[in-house]
This record gives structure tokens, sequence and C-alpha cells, in this order.
């Protein structure tokens, strides 16, 4: 079995059960294989840039500010700022007059459902392992998925320590080994960004029902 062919074996589950999902997403720190959602509203605006975000955040805390506060706040020129108020106000999150800036929509009372991070691997557990933990920042939960005759090769106790999750992949079948534990870094950014991302790339996943899987309760906790 190829690497491949388990990223392709769990994609196809996860298409059975109707569950949002998009593969290798660039997200700075690492890119899982497969990054899943379940939950999200499918009307989340998507947005793919981190420092975007992180200026309509500053302009939702401050709830109203000016160009030069925005530029002082994130050190880029007058130019810089209006080029990204631009592209806020044309997504309808803020409203510009002048050189003041209003936020007019709370990005971050979005509902992000829950974002699951899977690395799969055929026998480097320990490399797989490191690497989910760095999926964390961005997602809920994060596993490790490998072929089910190789599962036994596993130290589990590193998994139960880091809270990564350990998924077995036979076929078309894949089962929970290990449960994930819910991550206490995963910031709000970094989720909607990874989050707005899968819902954009798979958006025909929104017609079919999602039915009961292994990540189910996690969605319920």
């Amino acid at each position: 079995m190829l690497e491949i062919e388990i990223v392709n074996n769990i994609n196809t589950y996860l298409e059975c059960k109707g569950i949002h999902f998009s593969n290798e997403l660039r997200m700075g720190v690492g890119i899982p294989d497969i990054s899943l959602n379940i939950g999200a509203t499918r009307y989340l605006k998507p947005m793919d840039d981190y420092f975007l975000l992180s200026i309509l955040e500053f302009v939702n805390k401050k709830h109203c500010t000016s160009f030069h506060e925005i530029k002082n706040e994130f050190l880029i020129t007058l130019d810089k700022v209006k080029q990204y108020v631009v592209i806020l106000a044309k997504m309808s999150f803020v409203k510009v007059k002048n050189d003041i800036v209003r936020a007019i929509k709370n990005i971050f009372s979005a509902k992000l459902g829950t974002t699951i991070s899977i690395e799969a691997k055929l026998k480097d557990w320990r490399g797989a392992c490191l690497q989910a933990q760095r999926y964390l920042c961005f997602s809920d939960y994060a596993y490790i998925a490998m072929p089910s005759n190789y599962i036994k090769n596993i130290e589990q106790r590193l998994f139960v320590e880091s809270g990564i999750g350990i998924l077995s992949v036979e076929g078309n079948k894949v089962e929970e080994i290990l449960s994930a534990r819910k991550s206490d870094s995963c910031e709000f950014t970094l989720k909607y960004l990874i989050t707005s991302k899968i819902i954009e790339k798979s958006v025909e996943m929104g017609k079919k029902h999602l039915r009961k899987n292994i990540f189910t309760p996690l969605c319920l906790t």
C-alpha cells in the first residue's frame, strides 16, 4: 500500500459519509494530507489571507478605527492598508468613510463546526505524530492514519500524551483505534482560514446528507 492509497481510501470514506474535506491545504506550519469539517455553515465566506483576516480581527475588536491606526498596528504602508480595507468592504465585512473603518459584520461569531486534520503514513508513526501536533493550532482534532497491518507497531503512549488520534485503514474501511483529544491551542483565525478553504473546495458535498461516522462523537463534545 502507498500513502496515496491511504489518502484515497479515507477520501472515499468521507465522500460516502457526506463530509466536507480537502487534500493538502497549505497552512504555513504544515500541510495535512486530509482536512475535513463537520458542522460549519455552507455560507462561510472564503478567505485564504491570514494577514487580511488579522486586520479584520483588529477592526472587529476596535469596532471603529482609522487607516492610520491599522498602519501603525501592522507596520504596513497606507496604500497597503487601503488595498486590504477595500477587499474587506467588498466582502461586506466593513464600511469605509474617508479614512474611518467600521465593522459591520462580526466574522468571529461564524459557525465553524469541528475541523479535523489527518496525516497519512506507511510506517513512520513518530514523524506522523510530530506533524499532526503542528496541525492542532488550526484544527480541533488531529489524527495519523496508517495501514491496519502496521498499527500494532505504534507506541500508543506517545499519542495519548500528545492528544493525537490513530486511524487504521484497510481498503475503504476506516477505523478509529485511538480517539483524539480536543486541541487547547486551536486559534480561531487559523481555523477560519482552513475551514473556509475546505468549504470552498467541496461545495458540491453540501448536497449530500451527512451520515453517522467515526468522527460523530467528536462533534457532540
